[in-house]
Order: C-alpha cells, then sequence, then structure tokens
C-alpha cells in the first residue's frame, strides 16, 4: 500500500521537499526524533480507502489507518478537505465510538505519538451567537470535516457507556492509560442531531489518552442553533470534549478548539489541563471540571449563551470522578441576552459548586448583549474555595 501524504503522486521534487520539511518542523519533538533517523511517518487516509465524498461509510477506512498508526510507531493521519460519513458504531477497550484509538499491545508506559490533521478546519459563523430569532447564515463547508450519520439514542444513565465520534480506548490495568499521545489539528467534528433536539451522540472522548494536544478544532452538531433545545432539559448526557482524567500524563495543551451547539457538557477537564481560546456556544454547562490531583490552567477562555459557565462535575462521566479540583483561569469571558435564541441556554450561573469541590481563581469579564460590559451579573452557587475578581 503506498501511503503518500498527499493525494496527487506527481509533485515536482522541490515542492515535495519543502511541504516534508515543513510538516517535520511543525510536529512535536517525539515524532521529530523519529525523522531524523527515517522517512517521515505520515499518511494520506485516502490511500487506505476513505473517499471523504459525503456519501461513503468511511468508518472503517479510517479505523484501519488509526490501527496501522498505532502498530507501526505513530506518525501522521492526513486528512484532505472533505466529508468523511461514519455511519458504524463500535464497542470494545471500554469505550463506544464509530473511532477509536485502540492501545498498543504491548503494555506499560511505552507511548506512541499520533496526529490526526486536517487540511482545513470548517468555520461557524458568528450567527450562532444569535440576537434575533433568525439563523440565515450556512457553516462554511469547504474544510475537513468528520461526521456522524447515526443519530444514535437518548442517555438517561450517565453509568452507561455514552457515544462518541471518536474515543481513546482504555489501556486496562489500575489507571486505563491508553498509550498514546494525540494531536489533533485543523480538523471537525460533526455530531447528528435533529431539529427541535439535540445531538444523541457525544463529540470527542480523550478519557484515556495519555496526553492530548489540540490546535483548530470544532465540535459542532448538524442542525442550525436556533432549532436545538437542551439536553438538561431532557435528562440525557453528552458531551463536546472530555479530556484525559485523573491520573493522565502532563503536559496537555488545548488551544482554538470550539464546541458549539446543545451538549450537556461542552468541556469536561482534569488534571494537567492547559489551554488558550477555548469557546463553548450553547450547552447546558460550559467548563465542567472533575477529580484531580495536579491542577489545571488556562488563558483566556470564552462561553456565548451557556446556561452555567464554570462547573464542578456533578456525576460520574466518561470514566472522569467526582472530586476535589485544582485551576487558575486568567480571564473567562461570557456574553449574556436574556431571551437569546435557543432560550434553553440562556445565562444562569457563573459558578455552580454545590459540593465546595473547586479550589481555585478566575477573572472574569461579562458582556450584556447589545448594552456592554457589566460584571454585575457575576454569581455563584456554592464554590467556597473559589476566588473571583472582575475585570473592571
Amino acid at each position: 500500500m503506498s501511503h503518500s501524504l498527499f493525494p496527487h503522486k506527481h509533485v515536482p521534487l522541490l515542492f515535495t521537499f519543502f511541504i516534508v520539511c515543513t510538516l517535520a518542523f511543525s510536529l512535536p519533538q517525539e515524532v521529530k526524533s523519529q525523522t531524523a533517523k527515517k522517512e517521515l511517518l505520515a499518511y494520506n487516509v485516502k490511500d487506505f480507502g476513505a473517499m471523504g465524498d459525503g456519501e461513503t461509510d468511511d468508518t472503517q477506512a479510517i479505523q484501519n489507518a488509526l490501527d496501522h498508526l498505532i502498530d507501526h510507531g505513530g506518525g501522521t493521519l492526513y486528512f484532505p478537505n472533505g466529508h468523511y460519513r461514519l455511519a458504524t458504531i463500535q464497542e470494545k477497550y471500554e469505550v463506544k465510538a464509530h473511532l477509536i484509538i485502540k492501545p498498543k499491545s504491548t503494555p506499560g508506559r511505552t507511548y506512541v505519538m499520533i496526529r490526526l490533521a486536517g487540511e482545513n478546519c470548517v468555520v461557524t459563523p458568528s450567527a450562532y451567537a444569535n440576537h434575533t430569532g433568525k439563523d440565515e447564515a450556512e457553516v462554511w463547508d469547504n474544510g475537513t470535516v468528520l461526521f456522524s450519520d447515526i443519530l444514535g439514542e437518548k442517555l438517561t444513565n450517565p453509568a452507561e457507556t455514552p457515544t462518541f465520534l471518536l474515543a481513546a480506548g482504555s489501556g486496562g490495568g489500575t489507571y486505563k492509560l491508553n498509550q498514546a499521545v494525540v494531536r489533533l489539528q485543523d480538523l471537525a467534528f460533526q455530531v447528528k442531531s435533529e431539529k427541535g433536539k439535540y445531538p444523541y451522540l457525544s463529540g470527542i472522548n480523550m478519557a484515556h489518552a495519555a496526553t492530548l494536544y489540540t490546535d483548530n478544532v470544532l465540535v459542532y452538531s448538524s442542525t442550525r442553533s436556533v432549532d436545538l433545545t437542551a439536553p438538561t432539559d431532557d435528562g440525557h448526557y453528552s458531551a463536546g470534549l472530555v479530556a484525559p482524567r485523573l491520573w493522565c500524563n502532563p503536559e496537555q495543551e488545548l488551544r482554538n478548539t470550539y464546541v458549539k451547539s446543545a451538549f450537556r457538557y461542552g468541556f469536561i477537564f482534569s488534571e494537567h489541563a492547559n489551554g488558550n481560546n477555548l469557546s463553548v456556544w450553547n450547552c447546558d454547562n460550559a467548563f465542567v471540571f472533575a477529580k484531580m490531583d495536579h491542577a489545571a490552567w488556562f488563558g483566556r477562555i470564552h462561553a456565548q449563551n451557556c446556561k452555567n459557565i464554570v462547573n464542578a462535575l456533578d456525576v460520574e462521566f466518561a470514566r472522569h470522578m467526582l472530586g476535589a479540583a485544582f485551576f487558575k483561569i486568567e480571564q473567562i469571558g461570557i456574553e449574556i441576552n436574556t431571551g437569546q435564541v435557543p432560550v434553553a441556554f440562556n445565562y444562569s450561573n457563573f459558578v455552580v459548586d454545590p459540593a465546595n469541590l473547586l479550589y481555585g481563581s478566575l477573572n472574569y469579564h461579562i458582556v450584556k448583549s447589545n448594552v456592554g460590559a457589566d460584571n454585575t451579573y457575576f454569581n455563584m452557587l456554592g464554590g467556597t474555595n473559589v476566588k473571583h475578581r472582575p475585570s473592571f
């Protein structure tokens, strides 16, 4: 099987050299050290049979490519622009998802670095911040989109295994750590939903991953935001992005990553989480903190039309546990507008921590739509151990 990085086989030598050198320098150090001795470990997903035409079920082809990376020392899996349809669900390694990053066959902490990289990430325009009850903007579709074509089922018992679009499988043992160090870059993940409801499936589950890096990643719904309702009101459990859980490796980094529309939890974090330019739109609980020993840190993060902003995890979900969580948030900004569509996600509380499990500090900035900055809307439910400071 040919594993070219780009779909066109006949590329001028100088151009090929430039591309390979550029990618090599953009890879994490772990992969660069491999390429110093042998050819660049980069694979085009289309060489494994994926079509990206929006019609073919690409699940097995992409899964074969993921398995190949794990079995052959890691590397980059490149997705040219297109719509990669996922119509098959798998359940193994203690997770349920369209695509599963399996643990290595050899036990122990012998890690493998894998990067899933798209050509461009799809963009959702600002109409998602809807003040009029209308949503006439189109979601740009000229990027790299992995989309679920399965509606799924309602999940009312959080102890059951939730279904995700992409998940890292459990490595077993005490810590259940998968040896994969995962990097997601320039990719959009779309979950299916119906008008007047919410997505039943969740987005990305890296709870078992050793470490996670993200850059320019979007998790979003197939339905326009104004036509969605709140999953919490219907008793459904879901999440946009679940970061590595307790006992993961340090040096996580999430940046330029967005969860948009109708999940119960936007992000779920545990220890070692570091992030900047993270954004959640139209979700019940924007940023959720699970049990951790080591602390988490964030630069600027943002929520738009979310009911609760900073939250302690209220039930065990996707292997994340309840317990003390430690963090520092340099700035968290929100925009609120009573009556903003969908109204089910209108702002209620800035901090929700009734059991006082959160320990840390945050600086906040609140904007009232069509009015201006107004930090008087800040409130807390619990959160005795959270230090908070307004921007002015």
